[in-house]
């Protein structure tokens, strides 16, 4: 039961207010006349305003509020490095049993929860805060590592009034931590093209030795070298291939360090070809060069330079070719000294001539095996004594002719591996939709390589191969145009043969042999697209380096996938014989292990601007601070000690009133001081 007094005016305030100060004039112009009634008329206005106020003295029956205590537990991937989660449940639970032995207290408990965008400390607070009364919170406690990603750089107005922030950093201070910051991380960059990576290796400590970095480049080790820790070092990556190139860069871990997750940085570079360049020969007039060329020239990022041979095979004009030539044929430049920048070089119906000699065929052979792409458009020459197959260019041709040509009405099918390969896969003939007859092939023998298209009697029609760096396709027939005039409502010419010429010059997407691996939920799916029906299992290395097998289940032809758990944050590593893929549960190169020393650095100017108590309790799991209940506006925080503000905060359950004294004895009073005022101003 608590008792105060309460006014409950008779008038309005500001009546009164004018009443007493009219009052107060009056006894100030007594006291400048030299009457003695100052003391008396100045007493006489006090109880008039007291009457009027009409004090009321209140008897409530009051219900304290307990004050609340917040206790926030950082529960965050680096939460569970060594000893560190081990060391915040059980400090968890020491302060939760000390709060809740403090009288009219309330204990309320909340967590950091993993994220993407690393510890969410402010985000947690905001929410836990905005969930409770703002003038009953008695102080914030945390538990954490001190790695904080979401602390503004303006701190007022994150806390309530009055409320002080604690914290206590959990982790060992003389850990060792190894990491790997990517300064500068290109996006993007040409094919053929470096782009620049800018990193420093990390390692508090040991400033000034060297750290082992391994570079790779879509699985590949590309250079291994040191660097000096501390410093920083540009990195130049040659961009491989068009669409996703993944760039992978590895510290070397070192014994004792807290984890190797953030010694490698991954990163995926989008390669954009600027134009492709294409060098279209037509070795002489016939239906489909036009076709050819119309293709070539829809696409407008390619660039196409073409020279075709117009003079007919065996007619004699009594000039030479170069007499004949619209334009000089610059053989010499296009075939010594720029054949390496063309992008894909295409020969259509072309036999040996005096144009080409076997010197500039064995420059484009070379150029095949050193990663160029080829396609053969293979006519009657093909399989005549001037066919290319008997030139040097043999040695990366996947087939060669028997010399026989048929020349009789079929329509293309797809072979086994044609349904599969993502070139033809997905173009329907079958019975209800027939493409239309092409009349004429030319018979080879398979050398290697992989048939996608077959004529009667299963005989070859589109080959592919990679003989060494490079990609050739040989389509044996000239009657593909056929398709592009819609001939018996033709084929998929121009979808057919455009993922053919990006086949050839490298699209990721159009690879036979893929490996993929994508994570959600804490689940990876692993897809794995081949031309072969064995068996297949993928290597899987998780972020924190072990490594296992999982074996993939076939679910359709030439596709095969499995799914594992990927609880762990960071990137995983999968492997198939020469394959690699790249999946990342959260971020890539997650936020929450850039850093994982244990610091007080962050948290401290929050407790200092609430008048906290900050303390690095390490591994100690007794490093608890006392408790103590502080008033609002003094000091909540010590070296060895945090404070509980005492709110006092209450609901009033009862409440009774009455007057403070009768309102008569107040005007009495009045009367007297009047009276007294008249008798001291009439001597």
């Amino acid at each position: 039961m608590e008792q105060s007094i309460a006014f409950d005016p008779l008038i309005a305030p500001l009546w009164i207010a004018i009443l007493v100060a009219l009052a107060l004039i009056s006894a100030l112009a007594t006291g400048r006349a030299r009457l003695r009634s100052f003391l008396a008329r100045a007493f006489a206005a006090a109880v008039l305003g007291i009457a009027l106020m009409n004090p009321q003295s209140v008897t409530e029956d009051r219900q304290y509020l307990p004050d609340i205590a917040l206790l926030i537990t950082d529960r965050s991937e680096s939460m569970k490095i060594g000893e560190r989660e081990r060391v915040a449940n059980e400090l968890t639970s020491g302060l939760s049993a000390a709060i809740k032995a403090q009288d009219n207290v309330e204990l309320i408990t909340l967590n950091i929860d993993p994220s993407e965008d690393g510890t969410q400390l402010t985000r947690t607070l905001i929410d836990g805060v905005s969930n409770l009364p703002a003038d009953r919170i008695a102080g914030i406690f945390t538990i954490t590592d001190g790695q904080v990603h979401d602390l503004p750089t303006d701190l007022e107005g994150l806390l309530p009034d009055n409320t002080p922030f604690h914290a206590l950093i959990v982790g060992s201070e003389t850990a060792r931590d190894r990491r790997l910051n990517a300064i500068t991380a290109p996006r993007f960059g040409l094919v053929d093209e470096t782009v620049d990576f800018d990193i420093t290796v990390d390692d508090p400590g040991h400033e000034g030795s060297l750290a082992l970095i391994q570079l790779r480049l879509n699985g590949e080790v590309q250079d291994t070298f040191n660097v000096p820790i501390g410093d920083k070092v540009s990195i130049p990556v040659k961009v491989e291939r068009r669409g996703s190139n993944t760039v992978e860069i590895i510290a070397q871990g070192v014994e004792g360090e807290l984890t190797q997750l953030n010694n490698v940085f991954v990163q995926e570079i989008a390669g954009i070809r600027d134009r492709l360049r294409v060098l279209l020969i037509t070795g002489e007039p016939h239906s489909g060069g036009r076709a050819w060329r119309n293709l070539l020239k829809s696409d407008p990022s390619v660039d196409l330079v073409q020279f075709s041979i117009l003079r007919p095979p065996g007619k004699s004009v009594g000039a030479t070719s170069r007499e004949l030539s619209l334009i000089a044929f610059p053989t010499r430049e296009l075939f010594e000294e720029k054949v390496e920048e063309f992008d894909l070089i295409i020969f259509d119906q072309y036999r040996r001539r005096n144009i080409l000699s076997p010197y500039y065929i064995q420059n484009i052979a070379r150029y095949v095996d050193n990663g160029g792409a080829l396609l053969v458009a293979a006519g009657p020459p093909f399989a005549s004594p001037q066919s290319l197959s008997l030139s040097p260019l043999a040695s990366v041709l996947p087939a060669r002719p028997t010399g026989e040509s048929f020349e009789e009405g079929f329509s293309p099918e797809l072979t086994d591996k044609g349904q599969r390969h993502p070139i033809t896969a997905g173009f329907h003939n079958g019975a209800a939709d027939i493409w239309g007859r092409w009349f004429r092939t030319i018979e080879a023998n398979v050398l290697g390589g992989d048939v996608l298209m077959s004529a009667p009697d299963d005989r070859p029609l589109l080959v592919l191969d990679s003989p060494g760096e490079g990609r050739v396709a040989l389509l044996l027939s000239d009657q593909a145009w056929l398709w592009a005039k819609g001939f018996e409502g033709g084929g998929p010419y121009n979808e057919l043969f455009r993922r053919l010429a990006h086949w050839l010059m490298g699209e990721p997407d159009l690879e036979a042999e893929k490996l993929s691996a994508k994570i959600s939920d804490g689940i990876m799916t692993v897809e794995r697209t081949t031309l072969e029906d064995a068996d297949q299992s993928v290597e899987i290395i998780t972020p924190d380096g072990l490594t296992g097998t999982l074996n993939l289940t076939r679910v359709g032809p030439g596709l095969y996938q499995g799914k594992t758990e990927a609880s762990t944050q960071g990137s995983y590593r999968v492997q198939s014989a020469e394959l690699h893929a790249i999946a990342a549960a959260g971020a890539l190169n997650p936020k929450e292990f850039s850093t994982l020393l244990p610091t007080s650095e962050f948290l401290a100017p929050l407790s200092a601007a609430s008048n906290g108590h900050i303390s690095i309790a390490g591994e100690d799991v007794s490093a608890l601070p006392g408790l103590r209940r502080t008033r609002i506006g003094s000091n909540a925080g010590g070296s060895d000690w945090a404070g509980l503000v005492n709110n006092e905060r209450y609901d009033v359950t009862a409440s009774k009133r009455v007057p403070l004294a009768p309102i008569l004895l107040f005007f009495i009073l009045f009367a007297l001081s009047i009276a007294w005022a008249w008798r001291q101003e009439s001597r």
